[in-house]
């Protein structure tokens, strides 16, 4: 299998959050999304907020990430992200509670610094639960 596969590292702040060997990598990027395969050519590129797609094993699983960068090379996808968290993860409720309190917060600002922390914190919940939903409707 390791002619059919390639190595997928994701990391944050939190440390690796995924460290696996898969199939097909899908990515998030500005001009639209992008599959990496094994075996793919040398690239970096720039991701933005959106879902990233792993296939392993005839399988798709989703994460969430709120941007980054991807290295690819030598069979290899290395991601570095400030944010990413995997679908299965995601409590529903928790996410819809944390949106709720970042419009609540958007509403109530009072500097530019808790705008910005309140729109982050908006655009996370929104993700996720656009991604957990998704998942979700893969397994019914």
């Amino acid at each position: 299998m390791a002619d059919l596969s390639l190595k997928l590292e994701i990391i944050t702040p939190d440390g690796i959050i995924y460290n696996e060997e898969v199939s097909e990598v899908m990515l998030p990027t500005p001009k639209g999304q992008i599959t990496i395969l094994p075996h793919h050519v040398a690239l970096f590129v720039k991701l933005v907020e959106g879902e990233i797609v792993i296939k392993k094993n005839s399988k798709d699983s989703l994460m969430a990430v709120l941007g980054g960068v991807a290295e690819i090379a030598d069979n290899s996808v290395k991601i570095l992200s400030d944010y990413a968290v995997k679908a299965d993860s995601i409590v529903m409720a928790r996410a819809q509670e944390a949106k709720k309190r970042a419009e609540e917060a958007l509403l109530n600002k009072k500097s530019n610094e808790d705008f910005a922390m309140a729109d982050r914190d908006l655009k996370r919940s929104i993700l996720e639960l656009k991604v957990a939903e998704k998942m979700k409707k893969r397994s019914i």
